[in-house]
């Protein structure tokens, strides 16, 4: 089943029982049940800024359901709508993991309620402009906040500020959709129409990242395709560089790179091995000096602009071998995760089996070949992803 059709049968639902409720001169359950349909189709539909987890719509219709409902009346919708939402929600079909998604909504709505009651609470419930816009704010913010949280606990990452655009579309919008449902000071109360008609910037912004989305996955599709030419040609193991590129990505957040150096490490990992198919094969059958491999395929990254970093990563990871003949090169930390996540993944031909015998073998190469920091970064990777006994 389409997006579109659970859309499209969402928003039937939803008309059917406000036509209902309304014949029946049940105005707050018509209400609801339109908010039910919102949290549900919210649910479906994200908005995806890099560098942070996607954010779903559904956030901003919290917002509007402190305002519309008491308190059972909120854990009803609540649990009604992401339930909905549960059973037709596109993506892993497991129960565990759906059951999970389902709780993690709840508390986050569960947030957005408790902020608004607590402020009130502290003002007094005055429907005082500033003490209701305060109230809708923070519960705009809350269930962003424990979202947030969930994703440090599985993750151990919190999104850059640069990544927070989404967060301010989420509260704008949900704190003005809130507003125009009810009004401040009992004044300017739109009823359905208020939310309906303070979405549209929030389903631009929407549309926004999503275009931004498909740029990001067509860049990186270029990058994945070009990644897999030497693996193609024989000349790569295959795998190696989306295996290097993942435990390097890993590595370098274990490092606390920021996630623009974090980019340029991916991008670097998967292209190390590029220059590789522009060098002349050695006339006596050797492997072709790794110096050369890496700065034929920096050479070619630094003629992009938005690539000459990751060219400065895979400038760096060969020179690092050799400290005598060259200075600390540009890139050194990056160069140096990268240097020790292709090692480790030549070592284990790709299996990690291998993981404890491959780090005793990397620790006993002289110190200026492996820093130690990174070592230690890589052994956490790899405790963490259980391939390593802990120490």
């Amino acid at each position: 089943m389409s997006r579109a059709i659970r859309f499209a049968g969402l928003a039937a639902a939803a008309l059917i029982a406000y036509v209902i409720a309304e014949v029946c001169k049940a105005d707050t359950e018509a209400t609801l049940a339109v908010l039910a349909a919102g949290i549900s189709i919210g649910e479906m539909v994200m908005l995806r800024p890099a560098g942070r987890a996607p954010l779903p719509l559904s956030f901003a219709v919290f917002t509007v359901l402190v305002r519309a409902a008491s308190a059972p009346q909120f854990i009803v919708v609540v649990v009604a709508g992401e339930l909905v939402a549960a059973l037709i929600r596109p993506g892993p079909k497991a129960p565990a993991a759906r059951a999970l998604t389902l709780a993690e909504r709840c508390a986050e709505a569960l947030s957005a309620g408790a902020a608004y009651e607590i402020v009130m609470a502290l003002g007094h419930q005055k429907e005082t402009p500033g003490i209701v816009v305060l109230a809708l704010t923070l519960a705009a913010l809350a269930p962003i906040v424990v979202s947030d949280l969930v994703g440090y606990v599985q993750d151990r990452n919190i999104a850059p500020v640069r990544a927070r655009a989404a967060d301010v579309a989420i509260v704008a919008s949900g704190t003005l959709m809130a507003v125009g449902y009810g009004g401040l000071g009992h004044d300017g109360d739109l009823g359905l129409l208020g939310p309906i008609l303070f979405s549209i910037p929030l389903i631009a912004a929407w549309y926004s990242f999503e275009l931004l989305a498909s740029t990001r996955r067509s860049f990186e599709e270029t990058i994945e395709a070009l990644a897999a030419a030497p693996e193609l040609g024989g000349l790569v193991r295959e795998g190696h560089a989306e295996r290097v590129a993942d435990l390097a990505v890993s590595m370098g957040r274990t490092l606390s790179l920021s996630p623009v150096e974090l980019d340029d490490l991916w991008t670097a990992a998967l292209l190390h091995h590029l220059g590789v198919v522009c060098l002349d094969e050695p006339e006596d059958g050797a492997s072709p000096d790794p110096l050369e491999v890496a700065m034929a395929g920096a050479t070619m990254l630094r003629a992009s602009e938005a690539l000459a970093r990751a060219g400065d990563v895979v400038a760096a990871e060969p020179l690092l071998h050799r400290p005598q003949e060259h200075g600390q090169p540009g890139a050194a930390l990056s160069g140096m995760i990268l240097k020790v996540a292709s090692a480790y993944d030549e070592l284990t031909e790709g299996d990690d089996e291998h993981a404890a015998w491959a780090v005793e073998a990397l620790y006993t190469g002289p110190g200026y070949v492996y820093d130690g920091r990174v070592l230690g970064a890589l052994e956490r990777v790899l405790e963490r992803r259980g391939v390593l006994a802990t120490r």
